[in-house]
């Protein structure tokens, strides 16, 4: 199987956005938040742009703090080093002449205490020019509207909302990654079990390939793999079970 990455739909539409935010929003409202289900391709997305433009990535973690936050950013400025005052004004000096982008995923974890981290990264983010952006699952997608958080969510210019694959989006993965060739009745089949899911989708192009080495096959049809289990997406199984 092959890794590079693959410029589905969802990573299009993502793109488009950010090129509209950068091009015409002005700096006090360059926050753009990507949500989505688990398995539709968001952490592998922001990967992919943040080494285009050399981003700062951040994971957001429980609990997490401003303190926290500034010592990160000093590390990945390599700015570290001196008082607080001396620290902050270091990152500050180097976010003006460089703008970099900065990536927070698992942003519900900086909503806690009226967003003070996010809203930490905002002012930074936003006396530089810089681009935020905020990345989170689909069920945690409402907080960021919250009237509390007005500070935060009226500077939300952009959201994307990534969804499963289509049949399209599994074809061109398959295509790009898959080092077997497969026709467009495999694609539906591994469509159909992963339930668009990327992850799953990654497991069904491994097991084409370990089945087409056992059959000594460089080609598969949808009549070669009628029947079988490319991929199984465990959630469904789990709320089989629990009936």
């Amino acid at each position: 199987m092959k890794y590079h990455y693959v410029k589905t739909s969802n990573h299009q539409l993502f793109v488009a956005m950010l090129s509209a935010l950068e091009a015409r929003t002005p700096r006090e409202a360059r926050i753009l938040l990507l949500a989505g289900e688990p398995g539709t391709g968001k952490s592998r997305c922001v990967d992919n742009i943040g080494a285009e433009h050399n981003a700062i990535h951040i994971e957001g973690i429980p609990s997490m703090n401003v303190t926290y936050l500034r010592d990160l950013l000093a590390y990945e400025l390599s700015c570290s080093g001196g008082s607080k005052f001396l620290q902050q004004k270091a990152i500050a000096d180097t976010f003006a002449v460089r703008k970099p982008m900065v990536i927070l995923d698992e942003a519900q974890h900086g909503l806690d205490k009226k967003a003070d981290c996010i809203e930490y990264l905002r002012r930074i983010c936003e006396q530089a020019g810089s681009v935020l952006i905020l990345v989170c699952h689909n069920s945690e997608k409402h907080r960021f509207g919250e009237h509390r958080l007005a500070h935060i969510a009226t500077r939300i210019s952009a959201l994307v909302d990534f969804v499963p694959a289509t049949l399209a989006d599994c074809q061109l993965y398959l295509a790009e990654l898959c080092e077997v060739g497969i026709d467009v009745g495999i694609a539906q089949q591994a469509l159909t079990q992963s339930r668009g899911r990327y992850r799953l989708l990654a497991v069904a192009c491994r097991n084409l390939e370990d089945f087409a080495t056992a059959t000594g096959k460089t080609q598969l049809t949808a009549a070669d793999t009628k029947g079988m289990m490319l991929c199984e997406d465990a959630m469904k199984s789990l709320r089989k079970s629990s009936k």
